[in-house]
């Protein structure tokens, strides 16, 4: 077992150091002694409203909602005698975004085949696939290593206590990650590129669910529930070479991955629902004479044999998994028993304080000799040709890239920032799900006509109208987005099972001209911001067709700022008897002025009801106050 305080892994480096210390810090690091070396199989569930090869509804289609077990099946998905297979070109079209998204070479010509195997939750006895003939091959990503947020932020503000000279040990203390003390020199993330070397369309298996139970005598009993709703739904499944070497490279790489599937809209990116889940092939290589090799595109020699590790659904249990696998392995390989070729299940309940992430791998397949799959093609299908009449409206495969992929999220990102002077922050908060950007700019488009409209505008409030759009989408509109998805009066955790959809802007019932339109609004003066939010929950909640002028004229929210009007409200309040104390130490003066003055303020604000014009009411108060204050 690994409980023998020898060695410690580096996250950013994938270096597997010997230590002297059960907790190591950079200082205590002997010497390098191994590379990981890792390789990961990313399986995407499509974001498609029928089975890859049924009619059978997937959860993205409304058909789906509020379903029981075992309903969403068709014939074929059970294995039922005489049915046969009935390609999706919807899955078609998907996957070819998902290759173009990846800079892949989309084979235009490619054929499925089966893959024999059983297991429970697979009726057909067979997973289709298209391993030997993929639809597309040797693509290129490029991304950054994963980044401890929460770490780099510590790090950041040790770094300005530094600078100040207000360093203590407990901040040296709290720096540390990785094993690692922030004195030594830090690892600085660079963009690294990971070869594809294919992506394959394949079915989906059931899902299986296994309870204990415990009869009336005390015995305990295991029985497995399968549940085939979701057995032959689309999947591509994306295999890399093992070009990458850290753990956070591989949490760097599915995230990059994960966004630009859910950008090309091929799959929603949910890991927390299985709708994107990873596999990472890991093993050891040794390190001579602490010489640590950089090249990515051959194994190191004397590489161990890869063991994989299925099914994770989030980018700590990668993390940890590959942690934790990393240094068995190197144990192993210290004790003169490397590990064979093994298929491996991770477990996220912690073990021990020395793996602060948690969680073990367990091997579950040993693979001894190479497994015969006994792959044959498919009968039932001829090969999948991609051309116009398969793609259809007399489209290639070329003009159908070129008309349906998006612009990817480094572009756009870039875009925002060129053309509309967003922050990079702001900038990647939309391109993050990829309805927001086209919504920002429609509401970019209305709000400046809206004002360009309005004979001599001020062109400077014009210029400040995409801040303020991006502004109102990332908080306004993405919070109540949030708070129609959480099922329940009051919850607000995103918690699996609890959710009416995601959270995507795809789902708001705003649209960019409403939202243009009440910008437009706000950056006029006709209504305040206060006024604005309560127009925007009435048009998102209640009143989803009608137009901010409309519901801000119903409601009586219209902003008061025509100075007659202003001086009169101002002068009710003042000399209101019922605020004649506060009117008398006013005109005695003192350093307290500021406070009579902002109770006026309050005082009319309520009168008004909150639609005086806040600018111009303290420009008619300050006149009201100094004609009383002559008399």
């Amino acid at each position: 077992e690994i409980t023998r305080p020898l060695l410690c892994y580096d996250r950013d480096t994938g270096v597997i150091w010997e230590t002297s210390s059960s907790c190591p810090s950079q200082q205590q690091r002997i010497r390098p002694l191994y590379q990981t070396i890792i390789g990961i199989e990313i399986h995407a569930q499509l974001s498609i409203p029928t089975k890859l090869f049924s009619s059978a509804p997937t959860r993205h289609n409304p058909a789906f909602n509020n379903v029981t077990a075992n309903s969403c099946v068709h014939p074929y998905d059970l294995a039922y005698p005489g049915t046969l297979p009935s390609l999706s070109l919807s899955a078609v079209k998907a996957s070819i975004l998902t290759a173009a998204a990846l800079d892949c070479n989309i084979h235009k010509c490619s054929r499925f085949e089966r893959k024999h195997y059983f297991y429970p939750d697979l009726p057909l006895g067979y997973q289709m696939t298209q391993q030997r003939w993929p639809l597309a091959s040797d693509g290129l990503v490029t991304f950054m290593p994963h980044v401890n947020k929460q770490l780099a932020q510590k790090k950041k503000g040790s770094k300005q206590k530094r600078r100040r000279g207000a360093e203590s040990s407990q901040d040296k203390s709290q720096d540390s990650g990785n094993g690692s003390n922030d004195t030594q020199i830090e690892f600085e993330p660079k963009p690294v590129q990971l070869r594809i070397e294919r992506i394959q369309m394949e079915q989906d298996t059931g899902k299986t669910t296994t309870h204990n139970m415990t009869n009336d005598s005390g015995r305990i009993t295991t029985k497995s529930y399968i549940d085939y709703n979701r057995a032959g739904c689309a999947l591509v499944e994306i295999v890399s070479h093992p070009d990458l070497r850290s753990a956070h490279e591989a949490a760097g790489v599915v995230e990059k991955i994960r966004k630009l599937l859910k950008h090309v809209g091929s799959c929603d990116g949910r890991m927390e629902e299985g709708s994107l889940r990873c596999d990472v092939n890991v093993s050891v290589a040794p390190i001579n004479n602490g010489e640590i090799s950089h090249v990515r595109e051959e194994l190191p020699p004397n590489t161990g044999h890869r063991v994989e590790v299925k099914n994770l659904n989030s980018l700590r249990q990668i993390i940890a998994a590959t942690e934790y696998e990393a240094l068995r392995q190197s144990m192993l390989v210290q004790g003169n028993t490397p590990t064979g070729r093994e298929t491996r299940t991770f477990h996220v309940e912690p073990i021990s304080d020395a793996y602060p992430l948690g969680g073990e791998t367990f091997c579950i397949r040993a693979k001894g000799d190479a497994v015969d799959y006994r792959f044959m093609p498919e009968p039932d299908l001829p090969p999948l040709i991609l051309d116009e009449e398969t793609l259809g409206s007399y489209m290639s495969l070329e003009d159908f890239v070129k008309t349906h992929l998006p612009e990817n999220p480094e572009e756009a990102m870039t875009r925002l920032v060129k053309d509309y002077g967003l922050d990079e922050d702001v900038a990647n908060v939309i391109t993050g799900d990829p309805p927001a950007i086209a919504l920002f700019e429609q509401t970019v488009k209305t709000a400046s006509s809206e004002l360009l409209s309005i004979r001599n505008e001020d062109l400077d409030k014009v210029a400040m109208l995409p801040t303020l759009a991006a502004n109102w989408l990332c908080n306004d509109i993405f919070a109540l987005v949030k708070k129609s998805a959480v099922k329940g009066p009051g919850e607000a955790d995103e918690i699996e099972g609890t959710m009416n959809h995601p959270i995507s802007v795809e789902y708001s019932t705003v649209d960019g001209k409403q939202l243009g339109a009440l910008i437009a609004m706000v950056a006029n003066g006709s209504l305040t911001t206060s006024m604005a939010k309560k127009v925007l929950a009435v048009m998102f909640e209640e009143d989803m067709h009608s137009f901010p002028a409309e519901i801000a004229k119903t409601n009586g929210w219209q902003v008061i700022s025509d100075m007659d009007t202003l001086i009169k409200l101002c002068e009710s309040v003042v000399l209101d008897t019922k605020n004649s104390s506060q009117l008398e130490q006013y005109k005695l003066g003192g350093k307290k002025l500021w406070k009579i003055e902002k109770f006026f303020v309050g005082k009319i604000m309520a009168a008004s009801k909150g639609n005086a014009h806040p600018e111009r009411m303290k420009e008619a108060l300050a006149c009201v106050l100094e004609k009383v204050n002559s008399r």
